[in-house]
């Protein structure tokens, strides 16, 4: 492969479809490593084609926008273009009923309501006597909207979903070049660390095993010696827990 720089040289003095391609075949590697990434959360009928091809889009529209004049990284910007791409794919796709958008988005809400009432973390007990229903049924509920879990990390943190910044850029990430390199949103990332101090241990435990050492869900539920499912509900509580706290900090 031709050194990177020396491509970028090159197509910057003289755009071409064939320097373009090598540029894409020298960054190929950041579709499958979010694509994978992405994939490992997601319903059956969601295929990894299909997110690959999205992130292929993706990778083309951050070549074609990249500005080495705003910032001197490339991948950081490429790998927010390609996930963000895989996400509107994702959406127009509406592998999730509107149904179940609500509900978590209901979840979501009384996390923050209860987070600025309380000023802690709430129990299950007093999120589900919030939603009027038992704790059974909350937990049912949180199985019914599990498939949004990792979507709603991958969700811009403020309302213009055109924003690629996400609570999932706040999360380290050791397999690929940090994001938050050229944004400035240390103060977000530091509140973002001491909401995940506050949640309870299992729920520390999951998010660190699944985002900072990119554990599946799977692999976790023989460290912890439960049942994926069980794995993937605490999951699913922390990450609406965690978006309910940046929520309210946002809101401030």
């Amino acid at each position: 492969m031709e050194d990177k720089n020396d491509l970028w040289s090159r197509y910057r003095k003289e755009p071409s479809k064939e320097i373009k391609e090598k540029i894409v075949m020298n960054y190929a590697p950041l579709i499958k490593a979010s694509a994978y990434r992405l994939y490992q959360g997601l319903p059956g009928n969601v295929e990894l084609d299909d997110l690959l091809a999205y992130g292929s889009l993706g990778l083309l529209d951050a070549i074609d926008r990249y500005n080495p004049e705003l910032s001197d990284k490339f991948e950081p910007y490429a790998m927010l273009r390609i996930r963000g791409a895989m996400i509107d794919g994702l959406r127009k796709m509406d592998w999730a009923n509107q149904s179940s958008r609500r509900k978590a988005k209901e979840i979501e809400k009384a996390y923050t309501f209860l987070e600025q009432k309380l000023g802690r973390s709430a129990t299950d007990q007093e999120v589900a006597d919030y939603l009027g229903l038992t704790v059974k049924e909350f937990e049912q509920l949180l199985q019914e909207v599990g498939s949004l879990s990792v979507i709603s990390l991958e969700q811009p943190l403020e309302k213009d979903e055109h924003d690629l910044f996400t609570l999932g850029d706040l999360l380290v990430d050791k397999s690929s070049p940090d994001p938050l390199d050229n944004l400035e949103n240390l103060e977000i990332k530091d509140y973002l660390s001491k909401a995940i101090a506050e949640l309870n241990e299992k729920e520390r435990l999951v998010i660190t095993l699944y985002y900072y050492e990119e554990l599946s869900i799977k692999e976790i539920s023989k460290i912890l010696e439960l049942s994926e499912g069980r794995i993937s509900q605490i999951h699913k509580k922390a990450v609406l827990k965690l978006k309910g706290k940046l929520q309210r900090f946002l809101n401030l």
